[in-house]
């Protein structure tokens, strides 16, 4: 079977054979009908030629379209939304209103998700340590001993019924870089105010104290982990999913009801804290765990499970009880996976990770979307149809949450 260069492949055409890159890694499998998004990976792996299927003509229902791009078949689309809903109850009425969204969502050709690719195998080596449990993770790693105390003086002087709104901008303004990513966050379309804050001391005001000092949590907590081993993820794509989830906890609080948002934001931003942990401090255990998951096709914490005896939800649980942050954070980030069982706020945040997983917003090292725990979806007391409110809601929102958080 003749291969044909990379540059002379066109959307439409049929590939004739598993297609892998220079370290063996499978990209795409023989018979995937090719799309624009599919050349731009093979283009970023370095494959430079690959075999088509005979005759290689593109199927009626892939037509370029005006500016040259293929738009996907609906086919196509069913074919990989499928494959990432797999372990879900399609049956279930919010997970059928979120495929529906997410089936009209990627109907396009640049939203159309590429195949997800598999993790490469984990290099031959010393094993990890174990640790016997999550607090013992966290308590042996000096770095994370203790918490930024910016955030304790902003509760202390929060607490303090004379406290000035002045004062309040004061203690944040002691940090310049978390003040002015505070700033372009209160300016962002996250709070979408009519008129822009051009002071901390307004912000206080228009936003609330108590919220500001909440953001200020989740600003500290990205800056304490900047330095994870990339592994099969980037920063990027980590943050990304990190806010999606954020986001969209803290507008189905809104939906709710008599929540603190911003707390919901917080606690979303923040659910995965322990996946960053054990990234930094078990980075082969982890390699290992999303390659295990992948060949099980099952879910990333439950591999996490079965070679640590623990999760990340456990570690991010651990992690903010020993800094002595509030107990309801601790409960939503160690909840997020037994919804069911736990309070609202896990309950909203688990339910916004499953939803921005099958956005496809950055990721969390797993291509598949996560089972929907019933129990915690019941607990949110609100219709199906408005997810697609929610998650149109919160996708305006990442790009310019993540460039203030992140940067």
């Amino acid at each position: 079977m003749a291969k044909v260069p990379i540059d002379e492949l066109q959307p439409g055409l049929v590939l004739g054979a598993d297609v892998c890159g220079k370290n063996g890694r499978m990209l795409l499998s023989a018979g995937t009908v090719l799309l624009p998004n599919h050349l731009r990976v093979l283009r970023i792996w370095g494959v430079s030629a690959v075999c088509l299927a005979p005759g290689g003509e593109p199927p009626a229902t892939a037509v370029p379209d005006a500016g040259g791009e293929a738009a996907p078949s609906p086919n196509d689309v069913w074919q990989a939304l499928d494959a990432r809903f797999v372990l879900t109850d399609r049956a279930h009425p919010a997970v059928a209103a979120l495929y529906g969204f997410c089936l009209r969502d990627l109907a396009r050709a640049d939203r159309c998700p590429v195949p997800a690719v598999a993790p490469p195998p984990v290099e031959a080596g010393e094993a990890e340590p174990l640790p016997p449990g999550p607090e013992a993770l966290v308590a042996d790693d000096p770095s994370l001993a203790s918490f930024p105390d910016i955030y304790f003086r902003l509760r202390e002087a929060i607490d303090d019924p004379g406290a000035s709104a002045g004062r309040i901008a004061g203690i944040i303004g002691d940090d310049p870089s978390l003040a002015a990513r505070l700033l372009r966050l209160a300016n962002s379309p996250f709070y979408g105010l009519a008129r822009p804050i051009d002071s901390l001391a307004r912000g206080v005001m228009r936003i609330g104290a108590g919220e500001l000092a909440q953001l200020a949590l989740g600003v500290a907590v990205v800056d304490r982990f900047r330095d994870i081993p990339s592994c099969c993820l980037t920063m990027r794509q980590i943050w990304e999913h990190a806010v999606g989830c954020g986001a969209l906890a803290r507008v189905l609080g809104a939906h709710v009801g008599g929540l603190s948002q911003e707390r919901l934001f917080v606690a979303g931003l923040l659910h995965d804290l322990g996946r960053l942990v054990l990234l930094r401090r078990l980075p082969r255990t982890m390699s290992r765990a999303m390659r295990l998951a992948w060949e099980r096709g099952e879910p990333l914490v439950a591999a996490e499970r079965a070679l640590l005896g623990f999760d990340h939800a456990a570690v991010g649980r651990a992690l903010l009880a020993q800094w002595h942050l509030p107990p309801e954070l601790a409960s939503a980030v160690g909840g997020h996976h037994l919804a069911g069982g736990a309070d609202l706020d896990a309950a909203i945040v688990h339910v916004a990770d499953v939803a921005t997983v099958a956005l496809g917003l950055g990721s969390n090292g797993s291509p598949l979307v996560p089972p929907l725990d019933g129990a915690a979806w019941e607990r949110l007391g609100i219709e199906p149809s408005l997810l697609a409110v929610a998650l149109s809601q919160a996708r305006r929102q990442v790009d310019d949450i993540v460039a203030s958080l992140v940067g």
